[in-house]
């Protein structure tokens, strides 16, 4: 059977769509977890340098000890690991809080999640790609969507440095699926998420070095929703760097090795309305029918895009 036949690309997409579907998943949950953090005494980018020098430091230690040959780099391997643990990694994320910072949550959601369409545009204009008149409407479909489910005709005045920020996190994260294809096609996942996450943290420590976090504040305990207990802020860090940095980033990178940019980036797109669904179980948030109709505009736009043949 030939690796280009129908059947076999069926089962890479298979693979690739099982992989990114359980990163989705971890990236979902860990939305909710990540807001427990922050209302309970973590500043945004003291929650990221946690999360990024944190999984930097884990994954570390793991590929020294189960992976350390695969962990050389060459020459020509440097500048595109940093350009793309740089904008593929520390911006979208820091760009993001920025955004958040200045304008409502939803109105920055909205602007980061066009990242697809840049990805579509860069198919379509620099790898000169076809990419069908579904794509581009189903695309359309999932944006209509996630207006719905952030209602941000409710947000405030809008603020012109917080929009270019949320530009710049959307580019950034068309950056993280565009560079990850060919990246993970040359790297094994545990280096490659090891050695993005590395330029990331070193980003992050010159941001807000390790000495200035708050460490003290991680004794501190939080109260679970639904009456389930508590637990200190230090485990919720704990899990955010691990089932919420380091496992989703290596599925993600896995599954690129099974997808294209596009088709990852437009899956992608059911990230923020997982982790809205979560929230609605973990942190009693509720969905009014206009969200709902919205959660499934974007399910309906992100099947037509991914079962469409260019």
């Amino acid at each position: 059977m030939s690796i280009n036949s129908p059947t076999s690309l069926r089962s890479k997409g298979l693979i690739g769509y099982s992989f990114m579907s359980l990163g989705l998943f971890f990236f979902a949950v860990n939305g909710p977890v990540a807001k427990l953090a922050l209302i309970n005494g973590l500043q945004s980018a003291e929650l990221s340098a946690f999360r990024i020098e944190g999984a930097f430091l884990f994954l570390l230690i793991a590929s020294l000890l189960f992976a350390r040959k695969k962990l050389k780099v060459t020459k020509k391997e440097i500048l595109p690991l940093i350009g793309y643990g740089f904008f593929g990694v520390a911006m979208t994320q820091f760009l993001y809080f920025v955004a958040i910072r200045r304008i409502e949550v939803g109105v920055a959601l909205i602007i980061e999640y066009t990242a697809p369409i840049l990805v579509a545009l860069y198919v379509r204009f620099v790898m000169k790609k076809e990419v069908s008149a579904r794509v581009w409407f189903s695309l359309l479909l999932a944006l209509i969507g996630l207006s719905l489910i952030t209602q941000i005709w409710t947000g405030s005045k809008l603020d012109p440095f917080g929009v270019l920020c949320a530009f710049g996190a959307a580019i950034a994260l068309a950056i993280y699926f565009i560079g990850g294809e060919p990246l993970a096609s040359k790297r094994d996942p545990i280096s490659l998420t090891t050695l993005s996450m590395g330029v990331g943290a070193i980003f992050w420590m010159i941001v807000q070095p390790w000495w200035t976090l708050p460490w003290s504040k991680l004794s501190n305990q939080v109260a679970l929703p639904h009456d389930l207990g508590n637990v200190s802020l230090g485990l919720l860090v704990i899990y955010i760097i691990i089932f919420g940095t380091v496992a989703p980033f290596w599925l993600y990178f896995i599954a690129f090795k099974f997808l294209d940019s596009k088709k990852a980036a437009i899956f992608g797109l059911l990230e923020p309305v997982g982790a809205s669904v979560v929230a609605l179980f973990l942190l009693g948030e509720t969905f009014i029918g206009i969200q709902i109709l919205g959660g499934l505009l974007v399910l309906i736009g992100v099947i037509f895009a991914e079962t469409a043949r260019k």
